[in-house]
């Protein structure tokens, strides 16, 4: 039975008067006053979403100067709200946003000491953070244990590291899908039946990231540092055996597709941190899970969700990559299909390689490739 810990999503709002969680407080069930999305707070003058909170602190704090491209006059809604920043942060004033309202944190220091390793993964809700900037917390948290948990230096891997990264992967997607209120509200069932193919998705992002950030060149790179080569047979120690053809050709196949399907996309946009993590959760809230209608009766929410991860990262790409920003959330959501195929091909792995073989791998691992 799959165990994952219950953890409070990140965007909720909790009330001031109670230590209990509540979905959203009844008495901002309205429109934003600048984009119509649904209200997070009032506190910075007008009823408000989290996206124009934090666009607003932000462009205060910074001193932002925006330039509109159309006279002033564009159109600011849930949809078009990142299309123009200028009219946006007008849009913000003429709502009763207020610069004296925004709060400084920064002058101030932290509200409460960073959590040591070992606290339970549980973030602290602060309002004015966005969902992917949270989940970065999660990721570089991850990253870094991988690093400290690496071989000392790179060998070619074999199946107990091939079982440990499953398993890695298997848990740190367990982390990160506990922050999306749909996921947990899923039976122990379902939730495997979501991991199965999510998992395994989040081993292919993290070992292509590891494998460009560290400029590999014409290998695979594994979380802990160990590596997959075409050639089958690369870096084996002592006598190699004579390996089946029907193997040695699949291996062959499979790593060359890693390397074409996701590391060269990868490369060519010089792919960072925020982009990995937007790419984590528009797989979750995107799902093409075996099981049909995994999260129909969360449909709503799953579609609230993406929209939330589309416009995060529109806006962040418009910020830090402004003159390619379309061009590039295109590459990125061609890349989302890219993976899903490279599942397919991993799963086809576990049929028949030896360095996949499923039948010496963990029970544990066993279970979400058999599910």
């Amino acid at each position: 039975m799959l165990t994952v810990q219950r953890m409070e999503p990140e965007y909720l709002v909790y009330p001031q008067s109670t230590s209990s969680p509540v979905e959203w407080i009844p008495e901002l069930m309205q429109n934003c006053a600048v984009c119509g999305d649904r209200v997070n707070s009032c506190r910075l003058g007008c009823p408000a979403c989290l996206g124009c909170i934090v666009f607003f602190r932000r462009s205060v704090i910074h001193s932002s100067k925006y330039r509109c491209l159309r006279d002033g006059n564009c159109l600011i809604n849930f949809e078009f709200r990142s299309s123009c920043r200028s009219c946006r942060l007008q849009k913000c004033y003429h709502a009763g946003m207020k610069p004296s309202a925004v709060k400084r944190r920064d002058c101030l220091g932290p509200r409460r000491p960073s959590p040591s390793y070992s606290d339970p993964p549980i973030l602290s809700p602060e309002a004015d953070v966005q969902l992917i900037d949270r989940l970065i917390r999660i990721q570089n948290r991850q990253f870094e244990e991988h690093k400290r948990q690496s071989v000392s230096s790179p060998r070619r891997a074999d199946t107990s590291d091939i079982n440990k990264m499953f398993k890695w992967s298997i848990n740190n997607s367990i982390e990160w899908a506990s922050q999306f209120d749909p996921f947990q509200k899923l039976t122990n069932e379902s939730q495997k039946v979501v991991l199965s193919e999510y998992g395994f998705a989040f081993l292919l992002i993290d070992q292509a990231f590891r494998t460009v950030s560290e400029k590999a060149n014409g290998i695979w790179l594994l979380q802990n540092g160990t590596f997959l080569h075409p050639d089958y047979n690369y870096g084996q120690n002592g006598r190699v055996q004579e390996s089946d053809y029907q193997c040695t050709r699949s291996h062959f196949e499979f790593v060359k597709s890693l390397q074409i399907a996701i590391q060269k996309p990868f490369e060519a946009i010089n792919i960072d941190i925020f982009e990995i993590a937007a790419l984590k959760s528009l797989l979750l809230v995107s799902p093409t899970y075996p099981k049909t209608n995994i999260f129909s009766e969360y449909q709503e929410r799953m579609t609230s969700l993406k929209s939330k991860c589309c416009t995060e990262l529109l806006e962040y790409l418009s910020v830090n990559y402004y003159e390619t920003h379309v061009e590039r959330f295109g590459t990125l959501i061609l890349i989302l299909g890219e993976i899903r195929t490279m599942v397919k091909a991993l799963y086809n792995q576990t049929k028949m390689s030896d360095l996949f073989n499923s039948s010496r791998f963990d029970p544990y691992v066993r279970s979400f490739i058999l599910s």
